[in-house]
């Protein structure tokens, strides 16, 4: 986890420049301020939130919704997300190798130590599928994807939840 010390906010811009350095930080968009304008040294920090950290993905079990009966089939996941992007190879259900990637955004998580829990998805682009996929699985290269996640996290250790049109999936990761 990044912290940045050495400062801290004084006024109401400083308030606000904590809740952007915040942002800044978790996107790894900015480098941590010595001193700026509005703000006095001290030892206060800025935590980036778990939910922004560093995560390799290590398995994945999905069950699609229209055939319950098949219960959870093991996908041999590996993958990783950083800085709100991810990517991932796993095997599909037609049992084909697939490869995804794009954005990866939480847009609410509490953190309780040591249990950590949060709403976010995934949108993206997906290959590895042919024409038994709604019939355009041939026609394009990449076939675009939006993924709801729900996420729980103990200490380093995290499963996330998702749900994709007719696929529900648990997925197993390590944050670094």
């Amino acid at each position: 986890m990044r912290r940045c010390t050495g400062w801290r906010p004084t006024g109401s811009r400083g308030r606000a420049g904590v809740a952007l350095l915040a942002i800044a930080l978790a996107s790894g968009t900015a480098a941590c301020p010595v001193a700026a304008a509005g703000a006095v040294q001290s030892e206060a920090t800025v935590e980036v939130p778990p939910a922004h950290r560093t995560r390799v993905y290590l398995g994945m079990w999905s069950t699609h919704l229209r055939d319950l009966n098949r219960g959870l089939v093991s996908n041999s996941l590996l993958g990783v997300s950083y800085r709100g992007w991810f990517g991932a190879t796993f095997i599909n259900s037609f049992g084909d190798r697939a490869v995804t990637v794009g954005m990866q955004r939480n847009f609410s998580f509490s953190s309780d130590r040591p249990v950590a829990t949060g709403l976010g998805y995934r949108a993206g682009f997906i290959t590895g599928y042919d024409e038994r996929f709604f019939g355009i699985g041939d026609k394009l290269p990449a076939l675009p994807f939006v993924q709801l996640l729900g996420v729980v996290d103990w200490r380093n250790v995290g499963v996330e939840l998702g749900y994709a049109g007719i696929v529900a999936s648990v997925t197993l990761n390590w944050r670094l």
